[in-house]
């Protein structure tokens, strides 16, 4: 990003995924944060700035760090205080839909990029570096000099490996990566599964999907399972394969 002549960054949100990308700005970048809650004091603690909403929207960069639920009623407030060289850098964990809201609301002029980082605080908590960030061009014109640039810094500077494709792959990608693992997760966990002396090598491996994705928000489970609109198809097909293996079973 330091190619854009990026100076100045504004987060707007600072839950577990802000706080945890702004550790890693941080260090680079003149960074500010805001959230609906008053959080100033962690701010501090992490090295950034607590600022207004208005002042993240004015920054070089605007990255919206909430639910895409949200970001609709959050660019309303946000879009009068764009520079009209603002970069916008989307990073929810679907793509689809907030291309759809950003291309709607945000004006002429101000660009936007969607990333979508495959780790979080979780996955991210002993460093980033090897680790994976998906690159999601808009249909709208972007300067090929913003998109070098973000992408010379996520592989020089973090270390990525970026991993570029079409808002809609991802999302028909993620739908079984994310998808259906978020979803097998969430039912392992609500069903009690034990922690059996006998457990085998392969149930190890099934239960440590579980425990990855247990700290997890229920909110960004329902990103995940409503906003990605290849998700329900994908559940609808391994509900059905479960259903036709347990009648073979009864049957046989």
């Amino acid at each position: 990003m330091q190619d854009c002549s990026a100076r100045t960054i504004g987060i707007i949100g600072f839950g577990s995924f802000g706080r945890f990308i702004a550790g890693h700005l941080g260090a680079r970048f003149d960074v500010r944060v805001w959230d609906r809650r008053e959080l100033e004091a962690e701010a501090t603690d992490r090295g950034v700035r607590w600022a207004s909403l208005d002042a993240c929207a004015r920054c070089d960069v605007l990255i919206p760090a909430v639910p895409v639920q949200e970001l609709d009623s959050l660019l309303v407030h946000a879009v009068p205080h764009l520079g009209e060289r603002s970069l916008v850098v989307d990073v929810a964990s679907v793509k689809v839909k907030p291309h759809r809201i950003l291309e709607r609301r945000l004006p002429a002029g101000v660009e936007f990029i969607g990333t979508h980082p495959m780790f979080g605080p979780q996955s991210g908590s002993e460093g980033i570096e090897g680790l994976k960030v998906v690159l999601c061009l808009p249909r709208r014109p972007v300067d090929p000099r913003r998109v070098a640039g973000l992408r010379r810094f996520l592989v020089a500077d973090l270390g990525l490996e970026v991993l570029e494709m079409s808002a809609e792959q991802h999302d028909a990608e993620m739908a079984y990566i994310q998808g259906l693992t978020h979803w097998m997760a969430k039912a392992l966990r609500e069903i009690h599964v034990p922690d059996p002396a006998l457990g085998t090598v392969a149930y190890r491996h099934m239960m440590k999907i579980e425990e990855n994705l247990r700290h997890d928000s229920d909110g960004l489970f329902l990103t995940i399972a409503r906003e990605n609109p290849f998700a329900a198809d994908a559940r609808r097909e391994l509900s059905e394969r479960l259903r036709e293996i347990e009648e073979s079973i009864e049957r046989d």
